[in-house]
């Protein structure tokens, strides 16, 4: 394809990622207001947020659902850690206030910082900058604690796994399954939420409201997996200019929702994954065709034609490729060769029409130990941790390197 096939090699002054991560999970903690990080310049910051954006498209909105032993809230305006919650910001020492910072953004189904931590850490320290961790709707803290608790979350298991044929369900999928089987438009309203969020983010920044940015301070994005569909809806659509001068690094993602495969024992078992692909490549087009407040929603504004833009190829092709083109020097993009969530042939297959007139906008690099689309760097604790180190400088170096 064209594309440089990238082997991780050992160096010895690379950053020690593994244990990075285990010094940061003992430390990190959203309850404390501020977190120093030992023999370090950075700090971690836990900041205050609430959600304005209405979870609902401008129509009915979602039906209540009734959940089994009510293990999942009935009514997603209900859940309060979802509208008001904390968010971590790593900045270095220092008593300026910073001209740029850097918004990573997560994967689908999460409920944890800690594999973020030492991405963050990495990203702090090698542009002097702060990285903000900003958590998409209903997940990571913006979720029920209940809802990443085994023996909660049992009752719902047991009764999912009697749907006939269902494949890969599991404590850690559950209630993302169980929710976006019941209503697959919460993949849209939820992405929406998450969206206009970080809209009144950078509007605040912009207004110099933020204690560590400048006013109009310039905000990257680092997005990974699902995090960069979000980004890339959120650059097609350039909400009031306020992204026109950032960059956006992707790592494993840059697809197509039609080309993503989701079952997973960590992101959605295999029915929620059949319902949400019938929805959004079947029945999403034909709602479409009728007018209605949601359709209008879709059709007019700049947010919701680009979502609908990222959903298939067919989908305002023109409109997402010329923009992409426009965009061809804000973005770039690394993927794993063995991505089985996220395919390395359809990020580049996204990008087509520009990939091929930008040099290395899209790396596929492969590791030399057994990795996932979800676990990209997995912790060891044997010799080989040498080398998922090294990995991970081979994914974050040329990050600083765009974003700096």
């Amino acid at each position: 394809m064209g594309l440089m096939l990238l082997i991780c090699i050992i160096n010895k002054n690379d950053m020690e990622f593994t244990k990075a991560y285990n010094d940061l999970k003992k430390i990190f903690s959203l309850d404390k207001e501020v977190v120093s990080v030992d023999n370090s310049n950075i700090e971690i910051y836990s900041i205050p947020f609430k959600s304005t954006s209405k979870l609902t498209v401008p129509s009915n909105g979602i039906d209540e659902q009734v959940y089994y032993q009510q293990t999942i809230a009935t009514n997603d305006e209900a859940i309060t850690e979802n509208m008001v919650f904390k968010y971590p910001v790593f900045v270095p020492k220092t008593n300026k206030t910073y001209s740029n910072a850097i918004i990573l953004l997560h994967g689908l189904n999460e409920k944890s910082w800690l594999k973020y931590l030492p991405w963050a850490y990495y990203l702090t320290e090698k542009t002097n900058r702060p990285v903000i961790l900003f958590p998409i709707s209903f997940h990571m803290n913006r979720c029920p604690e209940s809802w990443a608790n085994p023996r909660s979350m049992m009752p719902l298991l047991s009764n999912r796994q009697k749907i006939k044929e269902v494949d890969m369900s599991t404590f850690a999928n559950v209630s993302l399954s169980q929710r976006l089987s019941d209503e697959p438009l919460r993949f849209f309203t939820s992405g929406r939420q998450s969206a206009e969020d970080i809209i009144n983010l950078l509007e605040s920044i912009k207004r110099g409201d933020h204690p560590f940015l400048a006013q109009d301070a310039k905000i990257d994005f680092f997005s990974y997996s699902i995090g960069a569909f979000l980004s890339e809806v959120m650059f097609l659509s350039n909400p009031k200019d306020l992204l026109s001068d950032s960059r956006l690094f992707m790592f494993c993602g840059g697809a197509l929702f039609s080309e993503m495969y989701g079952t997973s024992r960590l992101i959605m078992d295999s029915h929620a994954y059949s319902n949400l692909r019938k929805y959004y490549l079947n029945e999403f087009i034909a709602e479409l065709k009728v007018k209605t407040p949601f359709s209008e929603y879709i059709k007019k504004n700049s947010l919701g034609r680009a979502f609908f833009s990222m959903i298939a190829p067919e989908n305002l092709k023109s409109f997402r490729e010329e923009t992409l083109y426009r965009l061809r020097n804000q973005i770039k993009i690394i993927s794993l060769k063995n991505d089985k969530v996220i395919p390395s042939n359809y990020i580049e297959e996204t990008f087509a029409g520009v990939k091929n007139k930008v040099k290395h906008m899209i790396d596929v690099l492969d590791f030399p130990f057994e990795y996932s689309h979800e676990t990209p760097f997995p912790i060891l604790t044997n010799p080989n941790y040498v080398q998922v180190d090294q990995c991970f400088e081979r994914v974050f170096r040329p990050a600083v390197e765009f974003l700096k």
